[in-house]
């Protein structure tokens, strides 16, 4: 559905039913894919302020109950790391735009309509990641900068 190779398309496989295997807590971490579970923890520990990221930002991201739309709903300060997500676009359909655009203008929807956005660099101090596949002239202050 999101794929964006050029011909053969990929198999359309069922979604993720539990995070890798590989993924390790240290003590006082939690991992939860359950909406309730997730307001519980960040209530129980104080927690207003959220960071999201991860895949696929016009799915789970923003729809799922732990996400985004949720956590504006309950009142978070709530922030996108926008280099550390991706989303299902498939360049073949409207607006017709590479993937990376397509990634960028749902970032711009969840800037106008969600919350603010920013990259990791601006925890880390590092440089803000980008995929090696994205060849668009796009400089590093432009990536930092985008909001």
């Amino acid at each position: 559905m999101g794929c964006s190779c050029e011909g053969e398309k990929c198999e359309i496989r069922e979604a993720w039913t539990r995070p890798i295997n590989t993924i390790e807590l240290a003590e006082g971490d939690a991992l939860t894919h359950d909406g309730q579970e997730t307001c519980n923890l960040l209530a129980g520990r104080g927690i207003d302020n959220v960071i999201l990221c991860g895949v696929h930002l016009n799915m789970c991201v923003l729809g799922r109950p732990f996400a985004i739309c949720q956590m504006v709903k309950l009142g978070k300060n709530v922030a996108l790391m926008r280099d550390m997500t991706d989303t299902m676009y498939d360049p073949g359909r409207p607006p017709g735009v590479d993937h990376f655009t397509g990634t960028d203008l749902v970032i711009g929807h969840v800037e106008k309509y969600w919350c603010p956005s920013f990259v990791s660099a601006d925890i880390t101090g590092g440089e803000a990641f980008r995929f090696e596949e994205d060849e668009r002239q796009i400089s590093e202050s432009q990536l930092r900068s985008r909001c």
